[in-house]
């Protein structure tokens, strides 16, 4: 059974998550915006290229990160609400 500072952690870490997620969305936007707005040196495409593809890598691993996250946490949520024992008041 998870204590509550347990849970905490984990929703925590299920919101870093998104956050995560996203920042990756928005680099890849930026950089969108940027190559659009002609404000980029012929060198920097190279570069460029090689963030989008960090980030998109990163994305992927965010939203499988997430999942198994949501996942676990169902599974632990179900199983305490299976042991969870009816309150006085509450029969």
């Amino acid at each position: 059974m998870l204590g509550y500072e347990e849970k905490v952690e984990r929703l925590e870490l299920l919101d870093a998550v998104a956050d995560a997620g996203r920042l990756a969305r928005g680099l890849d936007q930026l950089l969108e915006s940027l190559a659009h707005a002609d404000q980029l040196d012929p060198l920097d495409v190279e570069g460029i290229l090689a963030l989008r593809s960090i980030s998109e890598r990163c994305a992927e691993r965010i939203g499988d990160a997430a999942r198994i996250l949501e996942a676990q946490n169902e599974v632990l949520y179900a199983e305490e609400r299976a042991n969870a024992k009816p309150r006085e008041n509450e029969r």
